[in-house]
């Protein structure tokens, strides 16, 4: 809705116009009790230059961050500025929820390239029209797992997925108490595939397994598929970090039966948390399990190329309680920034991208392996994540960085008690050398507490 002011004279038009002495004369038909007869306790007026000058000393109270080495589920990339244009095209402005094909082609438009080039990057061959984040996604793809298994009503989890995930998974998990959510344990920073084997039973439906998991470690997705499938199971691939798309291949041709995870790195900002953009890709075979809707290409009478809803379940907006999922959509915007983002960088710009995401990652590493306190704990090929145990004062370290507007890694015997004094870093294409270098000058001033 836009602003619209009025001045007194065009107050007193308006109300001549219907015939009425004064404003207030408008509210007669309230009774007198429910009336509120004084002034509301609201701040006195301001102007524009007033409000937008407050609210600039209210965000000047944030700490900004001269480089950050924080990923964990949330990565800070360069956004072009070509984004931020195009998404104020005309031709976006359709209803948020496409129903009527004629006046939504639009955004039926952009969710069908959407899908397109999310089955590209997975190597999978249908994928919806995105759900609202990494974690729900998770969800979705392991109830989707149980509805094609069928019979089977235990979904194994790796502990190397990312912690909150996890605990998504298992909040939404808790209403259903014929479902199992089982862990299965890490081994040197991976999968432990002798935990895996000795828990795929014949009820399992599905194995969650991240890629890169949470401590940035780039599992061998290969090499897991094949007991989950003898097992009758299948292989989902979790992806917290859609960078990695660019430089792993893809899991659909490593024998995940499904992926899902985030791509809010393509083309939004982390901001203070989100929003966030949920990916599910599967196979062509379970396309009618798949949560919220697909989106197809269709002709009309005069041949011209349109884009339709091709499955969206009725259940799903009427009769609820048999919808396959009620969490079934994100906010379409997140969506078009990701497609945009996606053709704008094309497959040797996304592939050039995260190239610089490992050079920056790996020169990262070296350089805090250098200092006395830092020390490998996790030795598996990664991408722009990586563990190093910190033998110093985590606390120390961090208030050292902040006071230099530097922000660093995650502390992640929070998460892992066996992890306990380690730090997960991150890197990506916004990282310089400069940047780099001073955060391991800043550390190698801290004092180290053995």
């Amino acid at each position: 809705m836009r602003y619209l002011p009025s001045s007194p004279v065009e107050d007193r038009a308006l109300l001549d116009a219907i015939g009425v002495m004064d404003a207030e004369t408008l509210l007669s038909g309230i009774p007198e009790p429910l009336r509120l007869r004084r002034e509301l306790e609201l701040p006195t007026q301001s102007s524009e230059q007033e409000v937008a000058g407050q609210m600039l000393a209210m965000a000047n109270r944030n700490t900004r961050f001269c480089a950050q080495f924080l990923g964990a589920g949330a990565y800070d990339h360069f956004v072009p500025s070509a984004i931020d244009a195009l998404i104020s095209r005309q031709e976006w402005f359709t209803a948020y929820t496409p129903y009527q094909p004629e006046i939504s082609q639009g955004t039926l438009q952009h969710l069908f390239e959407y899908q397109t080039l999310i089955c590209d990057l997975t190597g999978l061959e249908v994928t919806n029209a995105s759900l609202y984040d990494g974690g729900t996604s998770c969800v979705e793809a392991a109830l989707m797992a149980v509805r094609v298994a069928k019979k089977r009503h235990t979904v194994l989890v790796s502990r190397g997925l990312h912690p909150l995930y996890r605990e998504v998974l298992q909040t939404n998990f808790a209403p259903h108490a014929e479902l199992n959510l089982v862990e299965v344990d890490l081994k040197e920073g991976i999968t432990d595939l002798a935990d895996l084997q000795a828990k795929l039973s014949g009820d399992v439906a599905a194995v969650l397994v991240g890629y890169p998991n949470f401590l940035g470690a780039v599992e061998d997705l290969a090499a897991l598929a094949g007991p989950i499938h003898a097992a009758g199971a299948l292989l989902v691939s979790v992806t917290q970090e859609a960078f990695a798309f660019g430089w792993l291949e893809a899991p659909g041709k490593l024998g995940a039966d499904m992926a899902c995870g985030e791509a809010m790195s393509l083309g939004n900002k982390p901001t203070f948390g989100g929003p966030f953009l949920g990916f599910l890709a599967g196979k062509d075979a379970h396309k009618r399990e798949l949560p919220g809707r697909v989106v197809g290409q269709a002709k009309d009478l005069q041949d011209r190329t349109g884009y339709v809803l091709t499955l969206t379940a009725r259940e799903q907006h009427i009769r609820r309680d048999k919808a396959t999922s009620n969490i079934c959509s994100n906010q379409g915007l997140v969506t078009l920034r990701a497609n945009i983002f996606m053709q704008l960088a094309g497959p040797e710009g996304l592939k050039g991208l995260a190239e610089q995401n490992a050079a920056k990652a790996q020169y990262l590493r070296q350089r805090l392996l250098e200092l006395p306190d830092m020390e490998v704990v996790v030795d598996q090929p990664f991408f722009n994540e990586f563990v190093l145990r910190y033998r110093g004062d985590y606390a120390a370290l961090e208030a050292a960085c902040l006071k230099e507007s530097l922000l660093p890694g995650l502390d992640l015997g929070r998460y892992y008690p066996e992890y306990q004094g380690c730090i997960l870093w991150c890197a990506t294409e916004l990282h310089t050398r400069s940047m780099i270098e001073s955060l391991v000058e800043l550390l190698a001033r801290v004092p180290t507490t053995v």
